[in-house]
């Protein structure tokens, strides 16, 4: 597939690693040259200078053959010109992101219809509706909803007493015949994330991705060790539209919500728009401000001004007292190792959220897609069809390679179920699995026809 991305922003460099590690011809147009250089040094994808609202530009980038082009530029308009020539010049498919709250909404809807673009997104949209899950279920670092909530991946670290460490995958698997509650998907040690197998032992401080099914959430995070617990009392640092949005959202739950924001106008505004937050107005690395605020005694901190080192600085702070959870927003991933070591309980970015959204969108078949900071390793949804190679096979038969880990299968009125090797796959199933990026084409032809 021809793929052309428009601009080298954080969505966009991931979207082309990510496209480009599952074998795509993945083009990037970015207009500043510095920017455009770094981007040749860092990924193994073709770079064309320009601006993309200039057909010349999308003719350099070979737009008559693309498949998809994405607009990913942090101007709207951009976005907006580009995806309408490219589907003037045949494009099948467009993504455009738009940020403008108007644009999104019923008056821009003119323009959205005129543009035809097939899917919008809003990073700062994606990555509310991303902090929104982990405040529903405290304790985790990660959490993905697979199969309309049905199934869940949660992310969490092994923590001291977990009734889970030093056994192995077998071990547990045997502790719960015949049926199985959960399936572990990944595992990051020191660093390194690997697909693990049944001799895999589980360590106190292991990070690690687990399918389980909605029922058995909670149980999951008991023997994690994870800490689960209601978010009655919740700090927003930042009142940008990624923290305005999850504090409106947050006081709707019945949370007593206290907003920071720096800028004064921007505060008043926010207190008119949000009758039911307590907002403030001041700095959110003034330590005093701070305790004033008491943030050591709330459940919930969440850091999501533009200033990626202030949000860690004051997650760290609040980390401190061990008895908040706290959630940083990163822009530049230059500093989640800094996350880990500040003793902060999650990070999320705008670039996998969105990512997200387009790759499920690109993957025709997938129902559902979650991307990880840290990791290549993905959770991918597909849809078996009639005639493939799946459709009527023993998974222990599929023989996919060891980068592949099938997870569990949806059947249309039935709750899903963790997969074991014997679970015979059949058309209209869908299966959840965790895979590499580059083991994608092996699963969409064994499960398509």
């Amino acid at each position: 597939m021809h793929v052309i991305i428009v601009g080298a922003g954080e969505v966009g460099r991931y979207l082309a690693q990510r496209l480009g590690a599952e074998g795509n011809d993945v083009v990037i147009i970015e207009q500043d040259e510095v920017v455009a250089a770094s981007i040749g040094e860092e990924l193994d994808v073709q770079v064309v200078v320009g601006s993309a609202t200039a057909p010349s530009t999308l003719e350099a980038a070979g737009i008559h053959k693309a498949d998809l082009l994405a607009g990913v530029t942090q101007n709207d308009e951009v976005n907006f010109i580009a995806s309408l020539l490219a589907k003037e010049a045949g494009v099948a498919q467009t993504v455009a992101r738009i940020q403008t709250e108007e644009l999104r909404g019923p008056a821009g809807k003119p323009l959205r219809d005129a543009m035809r673009a097939d899917l919008i997104i809003d990073p700062d949209a994606d990555t509310a509706d991303e902090i929104m899950e982990l405040a529903r279920v405290s304790g985790a670092d990660e959490v993905y909803r697979m199969s309309d909530g049905d199934l869940v991946v949660i992310g969490a670290v092994i923590a001291d007493g977990s009734p889970l460490a030093g056994s192995t995958l077998a071990e547990i698997g045997q502790s719960y015949e015949p049926t199985w509650k959960f399936l572990f998907g990944a595992l990051t040690r020191n660093g390194e994330t690997v697909i693990p197998r049944g001799d895999q032992r589980l360590e106190v401080g292991d990070h690690v991705r687990v399918l389980t099914t909605r029922n058995a959430r909670d149980e999951l995070l008991e023997l994690l060790g994870a800490k689960h617990r209601r978010a009655k009392r919740v700090m927003v640092l930042g009142g940008g539209a990624v923290g305005s949005r999850v504090a409106d959202r947050l006081t709707h739950e019945g949370a007593e919500v206290v907003l920071v924001e720096q800028d004064q106008e921007r505060a008043r505004f926010l207190s008119e728009k949000l009758p039911y937050v307590t907002i403030v107005n001041g700095d959110i690395e003034d330590v005093d401000l701070l305790n004033e605020e008491s943030i050591t005694r709330m459940d919930l901190v969440i850091a999501a001004t533009g200033d990626d080192a202030a949000n860690v600085l004051a997650c760290a702070f609040a980390a401190a007292d061990k008895r908040a959870f706290t959630v940083a927003v990163l822009h530049r991933l230059t500093l989640l190792p800094l996350v880990r070591q500040f003793g902060i309980d999650a990070a999320l970015s705008p670039r996998t959220a969105s990512a997200n959204a387009v790759l499920r969108h690109v993957r025709g078949g997938t129902a559902s897609v979650a991307t990880f900071l840290e990791s290549d390793i993905e959770v991918d949804e597909f849809l078996i069809e009639a005639g493939s190679d799946a459709d009527g096979r023993r998974v222990a038969d599929l023989h996919l390679p060891h980068s592949i880990v099938l997870g569990a299968v949806i059947r249309p009125g039935e709750p899903g179920t963790i997969v074991r090797g014997g679970t015979i796959l059949h058309a209209g199933d869908n299966v959840v699995v965790f895979a590499r990026p580059e083991s994608v084409p092996a699963l969409l032809k064994a499960f398509s026809a």
